[in-house]
C-alpha cells in the first residue's frame, strides 16, 4: 500500500509540472556575464520557487517560458563565486533580451584545520541497489530543456565529532539517450531536514559522453573537501546535447529510513520524499 501511494504521488507531481508547462506563454531570452563583460555558463536562473528555470549555455545565454500569472514574481539569478541577482519579472517581460551583469563575490568560510592521524579509517555510505523499475526524471521529453537545472540527492550522515575528508562519490543512471550531458554536483549543509547553504568551494562538473548509463563516478581527492556536519550531495543536471530526450536515475521504493530530495528546476522549492532514494554512494575518510 505505501508502495503504491509513493508511486502516485510522484505520478501527480509529474502531471502537474506538465500542465504548468502547457500553459506557458512568455519567453525570456538573456545574456549573463560578469563585470569584465565575460559571458558566464551554467548560471542558475529561475522563477523564485516555481517549476521554471534553466541555466545558461557555454556563452552565457539562457532562454525559457513563464505563465503570464507569473508577472509579479521574481527571477533569481545566482552563481557559486558571485551575487545573487533578482529581478522583478513585471520590469523585464517588455524585452525581447536582458543582459545581466554578475559581479564577483568571496565568502569567507570557516578553516577546517585537519591534523595527521594515520589512524584514519574509511567508510562508505549510501545505497549501492540500483535495479529498479522505478525511475525519477531529470529530462522530461514532452518539456525538453525546461527544467535544466533540476536537482536530485540524498542525506549522507558523516557526524559532527571528527572531520571527514571526501575521496569519492558516485551515482547511477538508469536511462541515457544523450551523446553529451554535464552534470554538477553540490554539496549543501542542513536546516529544518532540508537543503540549505551551498558548500562548494568551487565547481565540481562530470561529463558523460556516448549515452552512457550506469555508475558514474566522481574523484573528489583534488578538491580539499574537509566537513564537520551531516550534509546532502545532490547531482544538478546543467546540459545536454540536442540529440537527447531521455535522462534518468533509479528510484528505490520502498527504501527505510531513506529521504530523497528533489528540485524540478534552477530556483524550485525543495520537495523531501521519505522511504524513496536514488542509488548514490560516498566514500570518505575520518
Amino acid at each position: 500500500m505505501k508502495n503504491n501511494i509513493l508511486k502516485f504521488r510522484l505520478i501527480i507531481i509529474l502531471i502537474c509540472s506538465f500542465n504548468f508547462i502547457y500553459s506557458q506563454s512568455i519567453t525570456i531570452t538573456g545574456k549573463v556575464t560578469d563585470s569584465l563583460n565575460i559571458p558566464l555558463q551554467y548560471v542558475n536562473i529561475g522563477v523564485i520557487n516555481k517549476y521554471v528555470g534553466t541555466v545558461t549555455n557555454g556563452k552565457g545565454i539562457f532562454k525559457f517560458n513563464i505563465d503570464n500569472s507569473m508577472a509579479n514574481d521574481t527571477l533569481r539569478i545566482s552563481s557559486l563565486g558571485y551575487e545573487t541577482k533578482d529581478l522583478l519579472i513585471k520590469n523585464i517581460i517588455s524585452n525581447s533580451k536582458i543582459n545581466v551583469v554578475l559581479n564577483n563575490y568571496t565568502e569567507e568560510l570557516e578553516e577546517i584545520i585537519l591534523s595527521s592521524n594515520k589512524n584514519s579509517k574509511l567508510y562508505i555510505k549510501g545505497k549501492k541497489k540500483s535495479r529498479s523499475k522505478n525511475e525519477v526524471f531529470f529530462s522530461i521529453p514532452k518539456a525538453k530543456n525546461q527544467n535544466l537545472g533540476a536537482e536530485i540527492g540524498r542525506k549522507f550522515s558523516l557526524g559532527k565529532k571528527k572531520a571527514s575528508t571526501l575521496n569519492k562519490y558516485k551515482f547511477f543512471i538508469k536511462n541515457n539517450n544523450f551523446e553529451k550531458i554535464i552534470f554538477r554536483i553540490k554539496l549543501y549543509t542542513i536546516k529544518d531536514n532540508l537543503p540549505h547553504k551551498n558548500i562548494n568551494k568551487e565547481n565540481i562538473f562530470v561529463e558523460v559522453k556516448n549515452k552512457s548509463s550506469g555508475w558514474i563516478n566522481v574523484d573528489l581527492t583534488d578538491y580539499d573537501i574537509n566537513i564537520k556536519e551531516n550534509i546532502i550531495i545532490t547531482v544538478e543536471w546543467i546540459e545536454g546535447s540536442e540529440d537527447g530526450n531521455k535522462l534518468s536515475l533509479p528510484m528505490l521504493i520502498p527504501s527505510f529510513s531513506s529521504v530523497h530530495y528533489y528540485k524540478y528546476g534552477s530556483q524550485s522549492k525543495w520537495k523531501k520524499y521519505k522511504m524513496i532514494s536514488t542509488p548514490m554512494i560516498l566514500e570518505f575518510k575520518q
